[in-house]
Order: C-alpha cells, then sequence, then structure tokens
C-alpha cells in the first residue's frame, strides 16, 4: 500500500466521508461536492409535510428548489436562473417525488422572474430571486405558504433549523424516491468567515451538523429554504467542494435582509 492509499486510509478514519466518494476518489471520477446535488446525511422527509416546497425544473429536470411564500410567489436563489430564460422553467407544487406525477401536483409557468439586481455570480452576494407564476396556487394540505421573517431577524448561533430539497443522493446521479431534508444548526458570521477567507457578508446566514457529521446541501437544493422554527430564514446560495462538510459549513442568502426588496417588488408588480 503506497503513502497516498495510506493517507486517504488515516483521512477515512478521522472523517466520516462517504465510502462511495472514496470510492470515486480512487478510480479519478473527481471529489465528491456540491457538484453531487445531494441533501447530506439526511432522510426522506413525510409526504407532503413540507407543503410550501417548489421544485424548479428546466425540461422536465428536477433544477432548484423554492418556497411558496404567496399564493403567486416563489422565492428561490438568484443563481438558479442567471443566464437562463424563465420562459423554459416550470414550477410544481405539490410534489413529493423529483420526476412522477402526482394527484397533488400543481404545475405553473413563470410569469416574472426578478433577480436581486445587485446579485453577483462571483461573490454570491445578494443571491435572490422571486417568481411569479402565471395563476394564483389553490391552497390545500399538500401546497401551503411558509411565512417569511421580519426584517432584521438575524439567527443566533446555535439555532436549530432544516433544509429540504431534491437533490441526488450521491455523486453518480442517483435520485431520491422523494423530498429530502436534514437537521442543521445556525453557526456564528465570525467562526463561518475563518472557513470562507470573508467571503460570507452580513446577508447571508452560515449553518453546519454542528459536529464532525456531514450534513447538509448541495447544487440541485439551491433555493430551497433555511427553516428556522416557522419561517424561512435563508435560501440555499452556495457550499465547499464536499457537500455537507463542516469544514466548508453551507451558506445561506439571510432572507430577512430582503424584506423590503420583496415587498417592493410585490408591489410595484401589482
Amino acid at each position: 500500500m503506497g503513502p497516498g492509499w495510506s493517507r486517504l486510509l488515516a483521512l477515512s478514519l478521522l472523517f466520516p466521508i462517504d465510502p462511495l466518494g472514496i470510492l470515486a476518489f480512487l478510480l479519478g471520477w473527481g471529489l465528491p461536492g456540491c457538484k453531487g446535488s445531494r441533501i447530506i446525511g439526511g432522510r426522506e422527509a413525510k409526504p407532503h409535510s413540507r407543503p410550501y416546497m417548489a421544485s424548479v425544473r428546466f425540461l422536465g429536470e428536477h433544477h432548484c428548489g423554492g418556497v411558496l411564500f404567496m399564493a403567486q410567489w416563489v422565492l428561490t436563489a438568484a443563481h438558479c436562473f442567471f443566464n437562463k430564460d424563465s420562459s423554459h422553467a416550470l414550477v410544481v407544487l405539490g410534489a413529493h417525488s423529483p420526476s412522477d406525477p402526482e394527484p397533488t401536483q400543481q404545475v405553473f409557468r413563470i410569469q416574472r422572474s426578478i433577480l436581486h439586481p445587485y446579485y453577483d455570480p462571483v461573490s454570491h452576494q445578494n443571491d435572490i430571486c422571486l417568481l411569479k407564476l402565471n395563476r394564483k396556487a389553490v391552497l390545500s394540505s399538500s401546497v401551503g405558504l411558509l411565512k417569511l421573517p421580519r426584517e432584521g431577524v438575524d439567527p443566533e448561533q446555535g439555532t436549530k433549523c432544516l433544509v429540504s430539497g431534491w437533490g441526488s443522493l450521491s455523486d453518480f446521479g442517483e435520485s431520491p424516491q422523494g423530498l429530502m431534508e436534514t437537521d442543521v444548526s445556525v453557526l456564528g458570521r465570525e467562526s463561518c468567515n475563518r472557513s470562507w477567507k470573508g467571503q460570507v457578508s452580513s446577508k447571508m446566514v452560515c449553518a453546519n451538523s454542528g459536529s464532525w457529521k456531514h450534513n447538509g446541501f448541495c447544487t440541485a437544493d439551491s433555493g430551497g429554504p433555511l427553516i428556522c422554527g416557522e419561517a424561512a430564514q435563508g435560501i440555499v446560495s452556495f457550499s465547499g467542494t464536499w457537500c455537507g462538510d463542516p469544514s466548508t459549513p453551507d451558506v445561506y442568502t439571510l432572507v430577512s435582509a430582503y424584506i423590503s426588496w420583496i415587498q417592493c417588488v410585490i408591489q410595484e408588480s401589482k
């Protein structure tokens, strides 16, 4: 066994690395990471227990998450629609399966997609987007609203939250049978910035497992909500190379920093 194998074995004993990810590394298929598009360390949600979850789909494939907060409005991440034509997208509400049709589902076209005017795809600043659906959703036990936080609310370190999405389950693109979710804890911004070299602004919030367990989100979970209590405190924005890796905490757009902008966009739309 060469020195490379010895180092990898030592790392595998120290950290809870996914065996599939190790296999991918050994075979040269690349590191597991945000390109793996998965909720890490999670569980399948009870069907329709998160009725506010929206699936944004391009060409019939799940692309990003979102959250229904008004009957005709979905909040998601700006990077989900950056340089994309929203007329080619559909928003599906009332879904549990990421692909199968269900009688609970409601499907919408997007009347307008409004990216934050100061969104920066390099720094991830202002990674937030509003989608106006082509009609109002019919609210039911399977399709519901999630509250937005009060303006200026900044979740305290240690706050218990939840993130959910339809990202694939492995780096090989295995799709989940249904909506996945996992528990995370808010991490202090100063601590988070030690990992992200000052990239995390006051308009972002970080979260991780609160231990060395790998819990969190990945790429196709983008745009989904970070739910703390009864409100969407964050929107999935960016993470490190290894999904759910506590050494590079997950970063979310802080929704409370954008309440005035959201209200302004909705008012102007009327």
